[in-house]
């Protein structure tokens, strides 16, 4: 069987997933990954998420990047991705067995990234015209082919997606302790290696409280009652005086601020090569 195309030059994966922008929506695809019960399961037993975050987080977006923006090299990391997860199975609290290559759950991973995209940009920009949003979902189906997620797993549609993804929740979700302790984690983050607690005390919680507010006010509401979240009006009036404030200036801000510095490097030798594929998001925004 012949190896699935990796994503490049003209995708929408491609010119949103890389922003800075987006990298606001990873806390909460982080919580809504846990909340399926196998993928919960795999991480509380097999991953460093609560004895080494800073290097779990690290090696986690190192991984992204490489197998959305790594070209030949995606399907590489899609591989090791696959040979890394292959012994994670057992039984959960509840007596339910897992395994983490288990293609529901490896399909909600790759479905949380594709939802929190089209999140991102509906929040924080860039806008997405319908268009825009189909080749995105499109999009995050090949991505689904490079990982290995069974095709049978991932609906072909974007309205199809919608409702698949709303069922999920509805039906699927649990508030985990895997979930709780993600949340936990999110808002009394640890010291990074190198910094010494003490001196951590004060930028901790300042960071806690960002990652807190922004976890809970980029989740579905649905998602929020299921975790008994608190979120008031006010809370809401403050979210989107910061969603908007970001849809405002990001787009003024210049490339390099914009993008993490190996996906702009990436862009830019695209750019070079003249593939005729490439079209930003920035040129098509506002066509229907």
């Amino acid at each position: 069987m012949a190896n699935p195309e990796p994503l490049g030059a003209g995708s929408v994966l491609w010119d949103v997933a890389g922003e800075l922008r987006a990298f606001l929506v990873i806390p909460s695809t982080l919580l809504l990954q846990v909340m399926h019960p196998v993928v919960g399961a795999a991480v509380s037993a097999h991953s460093a998420f609560r004895t080494d975050q800073w290097g779990r987080a690290s090696r986690t977006s190192d991984s992204m990047l490489r197998y959305i923006y790594g070209g030949e090299l995606a399907l590489a990391e899609a591989r090791r991705l696959r040979e890394l997860h292959k012994p994670f199975q057992g039984v959960d609290e509840h007596g339910r067995r897992y395994h983490a290559l288990n293609g529901a759950a490896y399909a909600w991973v790759n479905a949380t990234l594709a939802e929190r995209y089209l999140t991102s940009c509906a929040l924080f920009g860039p806008k997405l015209s319908v268009r825009q949003q189909e080749r995105l979902y499109a999009d995050s189906v090949q991505l689904g082919h490079v990982l290995g997620v069974p095709g049978r797993e991932m609906p072909p549609t974007l309205s199809e997606f919608r409702y698949y993804f709303a069922t999920m929740i509805r039906e699927r979700l649990e508030r985990s302790d895997a979930a709780l302790a993600v949340l936990s984690d999110l808002r009394d983050p640890p010291p990074p290696p190198a910094v010494p607690p003490a001196l951590w005390r004060w930028p901790g919680r300042v960071l806690g409280r960002a990652a807190g507010f922004l976890t809970v006010g980029t989740l579905p509401p649905e998602v929020r009652d299921l975790l008994e979240l608190r979120w008031t009006p006010a809370d809401q009036h403050r979210f989107d005086r910061f969603a908007a404030g970001v849809r405002t200036w990001a787009p003024w801000l210049p490339e390099r601020l914009r993008y993490v510095p190996a996906v702009r490097r990436t862009l830019r030798r695209a750019a070079r090569e003249g593939d005729s594929r490439t079209a930003r998001v920035a040129d098509e925004s506002g066509s229907e």
